[in-house]
């Protein structure tokens, strides 16, 4: 992904047949077919400008910046193959999740450590996204189109993003998602879990 380790700016929606954003997408540009990925978000009940999950054997968190329009700016504040430092998930995973720990001596977590972490905090649950993503390279933005399975349910969710805010307003207009509402993972996640 194109913006994946910068701070970026982001446009998402959630809904059950999507096709005509991606039609306006290829209609702008090539799509390319990633692999499927499965991955395990940790949601906190607590808010929703924090974005924790894992994926390909990696913890990864977003925080939310700010807000531009319709846009959100998302920062990476922490991506760590496991195990991961007990430090790092006390003074960053567990702040960004609204949630104090003290894990005593543990010095690494895995990946089980951190998911039985999550199980025994009241407001944390954990889910996992299967994604099978297309994506956009559209100049100065990258958009995407992604089939979801989540439990029982398939779903869609498109998204554009880039490091420039006009770039993406402008693309935002030019494929009708002017009036359309802005959904982060966290904010989708956490209304379908708590």
């Amino acid at each position: 992904m194109k913006f994946q380790d910068v701070t970026r700016f982001e446009f998402r929606e959630f809904g059950s047949d999507l096709t005509a954003v991606r039609q306006n997408f290829a209609a702008l540009g090539r799509g390319s077919a990633q692999p499927p990925s499965r991955e395990t978000y940790i949601v906190t009940r607590l808010n929703i400008e924090s974005n924790v999950k894992i994926r390909s054997g990696r913890l990864e968190v977003k925080g939310l910046r700010g807000r531009q329009q319709m846009l959100e700016q998302w920062q990476p504040l922490f991506v760590s193959e496991f195990p991961v430092a007990a430090e790092e998930v006390e003074n960053v995973v567990a702040p960004a999740l609204g949630i104090d720990v003290d894990l005593g001596g543990a010095t690494l977590f895995s990946r089980s450590d951190l998911l039985a972490l999550a199980e025994e905090q009241p407001a944390l649950a954990t889910v996992v996204v299967e994604k099978r993503r297309t994506l956009f390279d559209l100049g100065d933005c990258e958009a995407e189109f992604c089939e979801l399975q989540i439990g029982a349910d398939r779903l869609q969710t498109i998204a554009i993003e880039s490091i420039d805010a006009a770039a993406a307003n402008a693309l935002l207009q030019k494929v009708g998602l002017e009036t359309a509402r802005n959904e982060s993972y966290p904010a989708f996640l956490q209304s379908r879990l708590f």
